[in-house]
């Protein structure tokens, strides 16, 4: 284990049998503030690769001190100089309902990095009367590596890995609107003070077929 401190989780392989189309994206410029549809329609059920890249110059440069950043207490729309930025699922076309999963990167005042991965629900659904919440934890990243997630999206869950499965987020949404049909998915930056560079697969995933427990007939005549 490259970390040596990390038990990793991972799909079953077994997943990667669902998948059907695959749809590339290769050196999506993000600047600061911006937003980018990935054109997926129906994007309800779906497996996501996805690598960014941190402009270095931007890394070197930042003098901001964010020592105390913490997922619970701040959301995607928070913004900070070297983060948050990812993707944002389970989307309506007007963003008025996504579940945003991304990085954030702090930078202490000794000049190290924390990088967080992160799940905010907070505009997860148009519904009221449901639990939503913010949350996540630090992910280590070794030097060289590039930041790295893989999500699968399924209606109404978002299972999340970063870095290989050293952190794991999932949630559990309620969507009025990007549903079916309706579905979307983006990539955003809300960074302040850095570009970033992403490159994403998407597979679109078929319904998985439940096979009958092997017992169940046994009794049957």
């Amino acid at each position: 284990m490259k970390t040596g401190t990390n038990v990793l989780q991972w799909p079953v392989e077994e997943v990667e049998e669902l998948r059907l189309n695959a749809t590339e994206y290769q050196g999506v410029e993000l600047e600061p503030g911006s937003v980018v549809p990935l054109n997926i329609t129906s994007a309800t059920q779906l497996d996501i690769s996805a690598t960014f890249e941190v402009d270095e110059a931007a890394l070197e440069g930042t003098f901001e001190a964010d020592v105390g950043y913490n997922c619970s207490t701040a959301g995607a729309s928070v913004k900070g100089a070297l983060g948050p930025f990812g993707l944002l699922v389970i989307a309506d076309d007007s963003l008025s309902e996504f579940t945003a999963i991304y990085f954030y990167i702090a930078k202490d005042t000794d000049g190290s990095y924390t990088t967080f991965f992160c799940s905010d629900e907070m505009r997860s659904s148009n519904a009221n009367d449901i639990n939503k919440r913010i949350y996540g934890g630090s992910v280590p990243v070794l030097d060289g590596e590039t930041l790295s997630l893989r999500s699968l999206v399924d209606h109404s869950i978002v299972e999340s890995f970063a870095q290989g499965g050293r952190t794991v987020v999932t949630s559990r949404i309620y969507p009025t609107k990007a549903i079916y049909g309706a579905a979307r998915a983006f990539l955003f930056n809300n960074a302040t003070g850095a570009n970033v560079t992403a490159s994403v697969k998407i597979w679109t995933l078929d319904s998985a077929y439940i096979h009958p427990y092997p017992l169940d007939n046994m009794y049957e005549v």
